[in-house]
């Protein structure tokens, strides 16, 4: 396969990067006297709170190479703990939960495949982003009572290539993400995926952990690496043994919320809304690495050669070990690699499939078929224009993969005919039966050699029939014209529904953060966002009630006065809507933060009870409340100037 030699390519390419990386490294760690670098993310021990601009220094000679100003790193730190939420150019900006003894966490970012693009050969994502060419992180918000920061990114791949480039206006995927986080270590991560290919596979969260360097995964990640919950509470803790991690078959009903067992005190969790009608929504990230039972990686964090999917082999470098997903998005049974890929659609109730350098169809199964004994293939084809086709077993576990040449078997092909032919054929897989597993295959691919001109030739009634187990794969495309291939026969699954979408934009809501607690003490905490108590606002202060946003976790209040007045609320909690540590966003504030709380008609202390943040904007300064308080009752809250 072409994909197959890119990747061969890429291996040279990684080697010969890896060989002087590995002169700098050991001059690095000579220079500390053996002594490995620990991955920065500030002062030790609890801070101010607050999103603070620095520069986090690493090893000498891997940070003299870097061409940045003064304050190119965000860290957000928090008063009750050494936990801290970190913007690091070492981790391209990925932004990393980081436990009171320093391992480090993060949930990913948008991600993209390679053979979805017809320009780009590794997987595409900001992990290949090496030099942060683009990929920034900015401070929109810092005050006592909250923190905002976007991270703004484009997926690349090793080389620098970007997926879905747009014909007309030149624009490909950028990515926007906000994050609000507040003074208990809890937030929004408001994603926004900008994209002419919002259609095609696209990944939104991976458990991922970083080891430092000279830890291996087991020495910073519990066997029982998660645990999982669903909004009753119901939740199991799942363990990873040598065959790695667990099926996570044994979810509780559309659970929505899990928990990452580091080996600290804070552990990062994550959750989304719950699936409306499909479980498995949290799946697990499969394989072992070496001396582990987690899967271990060092083409990053720091590493700066062009390297994807690199598996480490020791824990001189720092590495990752990812561990899940929320949403996993799922392949179709039938999808398009190469150049035109993407403009692989039914016409006439067959499949019109086009090609430049070369074509691919991937055939997947949702669960492993044994095709040992053999398979009977067949479809019918117009307009072919080579008789060079073939059927190409991918083992995933080992990346063997084994060409068939169709034109050796079968009835062979008709060139160029633009009536219907039928190629069929038995194929017994002798030949590949000591490489390839083809005990658990998942996917198959048929490919065609390419032409210098873009060809186009039609595909209907695919056949493919496992002579063990009668398993029959058969795709007639009876869809009407203009439908996309990997829309056809999608299985049902669990869905992270978007919080907005449009043709070219998708937005999606998570909550994440820091905790000590049990993965089911979070269930009031996602009640209260996902179904949040009401709140009312009280008296003729000319104060307005504009709902609940969940994008920031706050209520919105607006002041339509050019001067204060005292301001009255009460929230309706209840069990199924818990009042947790809420926020209220006041626009037009004309108080200042000099102000005095009540709640119930008890005075509340400033800094112990409530936090008070004034933001400043075009518009006028918005005030920003945050109550450190949990009730499922009804509550009142008076706002009021202290003179």
């Amino acid at each position: 396969m072409k994909n197959s030699i890119k990747k061969e390519i890429l291996e040279i390419n990684r080697v010969l990067s890896a060989l002087v990386l590995g002169i700098f490294c050991v001059v690095g760690t000579l220079a500390q006297e053996g002594n490995l670098y620990k991955l920065p993310s500030g002062p030790d021990g609890p801070g101010a709170f607050g999103a603070y601009y620095a520069k986090l220094e690493y090893d000498p000679i891997w940070d003299k190479d870097w061409r940045i100003g003064d304050h190119p790193d965000v860290v957000v730190q928090f008063e009750d703990g050494g936990h801290k939420f970190v913007f690091w150019r070492g981790t391209s900006y990925i932004p990393a939960w980081v436990s009171e003894n320093g391992v480090w966490y993060t949930n990913e970012f948008v991600e993209r495949r390679d053979v979805h693009s017809s320009n780009t050969t590794s997987i595409v994502e900001p992990m290949s982003d090496k030099q942060c060419r683009y990929s920034q992180v900015r401070i929109i918000e810092s005050n006592d009572a909250r923190v905002v920061v976007h991270w703004r990114y484009a997926p690349v791949d090793v080389s620098y290539e970007h997926p879905f480039i747009d014909q007309e206006t030149g624009w490909f995927d950028w990515v926007d993400e906000y994050y609000t986080i507040y003074p208990n270590a809890k937030g929004v991560r408001k994603i926004t995926a900008h994209s002419s290919g919002l259609h095609k596979w696209m990944e939104f969260q991976e458990a991922i952990v970083i080891n430092q360097p000279g830890t291996l995964p087991h020495e910073n990640i519990q066997n029982g690496a998660i645990s999982v919950a669903n909004m009753e509470g119901e939740h199991i803790t799942y363990v990873w043994d040598e065959n790695g991690a667990p099926l996570f078959d044994k979810n509780p009903s559309k659970a929505n919320i899990f928990k990452v067992n580091l080996k600290s005190e804070w552990h990062p969790f994550a959750l989304v809304s719950p699936p409306k009608e499909f479980d498995n929504l949290i799946t697990p990230y499969r394989g072992t690495g070496k001396n582990s039972f987690f899967n271990w990686w060092d083409h990053w964090p720091v590493s700066q050669d062009a390297s994807d999917g690199r598996g480490a082999e020791s824990a001189e470098k720092p590495s990752h070990s990812s561990l899940g997903h929320i949403a996993l998005a799922i392949d179709p049974p039938v999808d398009s690699w190469g150049s035109y890929g993407y403009k692989t659609v039914i016409q006439n109730q067959a499949l019109q499939w086009t090609a430049t350098e070369w074509g691919a169809i991937d055939l997947m199964f949702d669960k492993p078929e044994d095709l040992r004994n053999g398979i009977h293939f067949s479809f019918d084809y117009a307009n072919l224009w080579t008789s060079d086709v073939k059927l190409i077993m991918y083992d995933r576990s080992s990346e063997i993969t084994e060409d068939i040449d169709l034109a050796k078997l079968g009835t062979g092909f008709t060139l160029n005919d633009k009536n219907f032919n039928t190629y069929t054929a038995e194929i017994q897989l002798e030949d590949f039966k000591d490489e390839a597993d083809l005990s658990r295959m998942y996917e198959i691919y048929l490919e065609i050699q390419g032409s210098e001109t873009p060809r186009t030739f039609a595909l209907d009634n695919l056949k493919l029939a496992s002579k063990k187990n009668g398993f029959v794969y058969s795709l007639d495309f009876n869809e009407p014209d203009g439908t996309m291939i990997e829309s056809l026969n999608l299985p049902d699954k669990a869905q992270w529904e978007p919080y907005a979408k449009s043709e070219k934009k998708v937005t999606k809501l998570m909550l994440h953060g820091m905790t000590k607690g049990e993965v089911q003490a979070l269930v009031p905490f996602a009640k209260s966002w996902d179904n949040p108590a009401k709140l009312n606002v009280k008296g003729t202060g000319g104060y307005t009630n504009n709902g609940y946003d969940p994008t920031q976790m706050a209520y919105q209040l607006q002041n339509g006065q050019d001067i204060f007045s005292t301001l009255t609320f009460t929230i309706e909690g209840n069990i199924d809507s818990p009042i947790i540590d809420p926020a209220i966003v006041v626009g037009n504030w004309k108080g200042g933060e000099d102000l005095r709380l009540s709640m119930n008609g008890n005075r509340l202390q400033k800094g112990k009870d409530y936090r008070v943040g004034i933001s400043k904007t075009l518009h006028g300064n918005d005030l920003i409340l945050w109550l450190d308080m949990e009730s499922d009752q009804s509550i009142e809250i008076q706002v009021e100037k202290s003179n």
